[in-house]
């Protein structure tokens, strides 16, 4: 079944097609009506508002989520971090972020990290680079933006200043650009106010959402608290993989592997703040955690151990779904 599906055969996007077909086949039968919104900020709410009338939430959730897996393949495979063409981490996200049907639902951590997965693809192409880049300028606006539906989006900016400091070393011209790039979307949201709401002080308010937190224990059954738990110690075991084999990595290469291992300390920081946005973290998690496991995959010579991580996590998954389903 590995060889298989780490090949480029075009046959292997037919099966995680079907994977994300029944994943989230109860997301299309049985939209849901309801959006967690405590922790989006002010366009996400905006969205959210537009959806709350409309029975297919579930189903724009879906699509969002495509979006997202197609940002991440982009990502992947366009910067060639792991050492061959594959559709792994596009399975695995799948997998992943449809595995506990109890977090099937619209939200902001979706959208951000859309987002965010372009921010990143902007940070690896300056890598290329021998110049001044301005890749940090974009990917500031980027996690800006992503800000404005997920308020901590921002602490993204603490990637992007990490690749300058350990990474571009010398071009002092990208620390402003990174600073003039983050605040930029609120320049443009104080004139928004300004001009058409004839409100600048809203600003503020705007501003003041994004320090607020809430520490409560996120509501999700215990099923997919368990899934959380073993796929995360389980991505976390291939990332020490990766991290033994990251000196013999050409070193663009080698930096994008350190900047997805940043990702994931800035994640669990997000929990740390505020752990009852786990279930929407959740999906930004599953980022990184896609690409460990599929790099780990992709890379390792026994077979046999790679088969047995992709039919216990196919196991999981299916076991998760009938415990939720089993529970209703």
């Amino acid at each position: 079944m590995l060889r298989f599906l780490r090949s480029s055969n075009t046959a292997v996007l037919l099966v995680i097609l079907f994977l994300a077909g029944v994943t989230w086949l109860h997301a299309f039968l049985h939209p849901g009506t309801d959006t967690d919104s405590r922790h989006g900020m002010f366009l996400f709410r905006a969205m959210a508002a537009w959806l709350e009338d409309k029975p297919d939430l579930s189903v724009w959730f879906g699509l969002l989520s495509v979006l997202t897996v197609a940002g991440l393949m982009i990502f992947i495979n366009k910067l060639n971090l792991i050492d061959k063409i594959s559709y792994l981490p596009a399975l695995f996200y799948i997998l992943l972020s449809g595995g506990a049907p109890v977090i099937h639902r619209f939200n902001e951590a979706v959208i951000a990290t859309i987002l965010l997965i372009f921010a990143f693809t902007q940070l690896m192409t300056s890598f290329r680079s021998e110049r001044v880049s301005y890749g940090y300028f974009a990917a500031s606006i980027l996690i800006a933006l992503a800000t404005f539906f997920f308020r901590y989006a921002c602490l993204f900016m603490l990637m992007v200043w990490g690749c300058i400091l350990f990474f571009r070393t010398g071009y002092w011209r990208e620390w402003i650009f990174s600073i003039l790039g983050f605040f930029l979307p609120f320049f443009w949201l104080f004139a928004y106010c300004y001009i058409i709401e004839d409100n600048p002080m809203r600003i503020f308010g705007i501003v003041g959402e994004i320090f607020s937190t809430s520490h409560t224990i996120p509501s999700v059954d215990l099923s997919a608290m368990i899934f959380f738990a073993v796929s995360f110690f389980t991505g976390m075991t291939t990332m020490v993989y990766l991290l033994r084999r990251v000196n013999s990595q050409k070193n663009v290469v080698r930096k994008g592997h350190y900047m997805l291992v940043m990702t994931t300390l800035i994640i669990l920081l997000i929990i740390f703040i505020a752990p009852c946005t786990l279930p929407q973290v959740w999906y930004l998690m599953a980022f990184p955690l896609s690409f460990f496991l599929s790099y780990y995959l992709a890379n390792t010579s026994s077979i046999r151990k790679g088969n047995i991580i992709l039919w216990l996590f196919l196991a999981g998954v299916g076991i998760v779904h009938y415990l939720y389903f089993a529970g209703q």
